[in-house]
């Protein structure tokens, strides 16, 4: 399967009421994904590892169980369009099937939802599966699409009952501090830490009501920095690091050394986002001890992504290489 899936999708469609779960929704965007849009292609088969591959999110040991439920449920769920002139429901697929033992699995599109797919019906907005694959909420995803439309016009007003409509919440959150609490802030702050957009909003009122929201679209997402590390004096008055071989350090070094690799790792989400200098820092408090682990990889993922940027580290400094 090709890594970079594009999902492509009618501006009308996004704009649809339905009603889908987490599952579901990553269910569809790995089919459309893998849609040529200008094909006629219709039935598309699928591996639980594809699923798993796609959507980090998802545990090997549960997807099974999920993506049965998934499938199962998707069958009977519809989609609700709605112009001036009309309102139009129709079903995603029209048949599904799992294949016990091995993994596998079979979506059918709808003869009604196929000119909605393959830029065969009005204007269309597309984008990287893998810029929601992270996603583990359906509003994150739905609010995504919503924004993603606009992000050329870089602005986007979006009315309080068209947002509830569109994110199937007409009946709940009546006050905007509980949409805020519950969908909003989530939502969006999981669209600036796992997207490619960067999204700042605005509440519009109308008197004291609150009757819409002004979302700002962007690419620039601002650059947090690095919370400092402890100072070595709160450690002892033993603190010391051997250059020739990290692994003699002092044991006090060694305390210092850990809680500053859980400072990295908290402060730090893919390697490729770690400043160079801490690169060295990571190698040098990742050698003191073999039981000291990082989540973004071992001590050889950080030599090479310092070898990557043109550096070797000498006795625990950065050289240029």
């Amino acid at each position: 399967m090709v890594n970079d899936l594009t999902v492509v999708k009618a501006n009308s469609l996004i704009e649809a009421s339905y009603r889908l779960t987490l599952d579901e929704m990553r269910l569809l965007a790995l089919t459309i994904g893998t849609m040529d849009p200008k094909s006629e292609q219709q039935i598309f088969e699928f591996t639980v590892g594809d699923f798993v591959h796609k959507f980090p999110e998802v545990s090997i040991d549960n997807a099974y169980k999920q993506i049965q439920m998934a499938i199962k449920r998707i069958y009977d769920r519809s989609v609700r369009t709605e112009d001036s002139e009309r309102v139009t429901e129709f079903r995603w697929v029209s048949s599904r099937t799992y294949f016990k033992k091995e993994g596998r699995f079979r979506i059918a599109m709808t003869n009604e939802v196929m000119p909605y797919l393959t830029q065969l019906k009005g204007q269309f907005t597309q984008y990287q599966l893998n810029h929601i694959s992270g996603f583990s909420s359906v509003h994150s995803i739905r609010l995504y699409e919503l924004l993603t439309q606009y992000k050329r016009v870089g602005e986007r007003y979006i009315s309080l009952e068209d947002l509830k409509k569109w994110l199937q919440l007409e009946e709940r959150y009546d006050r905007y501090n509980n949409l805020k609490q519950w969908v909003l802030t989530p939502a969006l702050t999981e669209i600036n830490d796992k997207s490619d957009l960067f999204i700042e909003y605005e509440p519009i009122k109308r008197g004291r009501k609150i009757i819409g929201i002004e979302f700002n679209i962007s690419y620039e997402k601002p650059i947090k920095k690095r919370p400092k590390f402890p100072h070595k004096n709160n450690y002892g008055k033993y603190v010391k690091l051997d250059t020739q071989n990290p692994k003699m350090s002092s044991h006090e070094y060694g305390v210092y050394a850990r809680d500053c690799l859980n400072i990295l790792d908290e402060h730090y989400s893919s390697i490729e986002d770690v400043t160079t200098e801490d690169l060295r820092n990571y190698l040098v408090f990742l050698a003191v001890n073999d039981s000291f682990k990082s989540k973004l990889g071992t001590k050889n993922t950080f030599s090479d992504e310092v070898k990557v940027r043109g550096f070797k580290i000498v006795d625990c400094e950065l050289v240029k290489i």
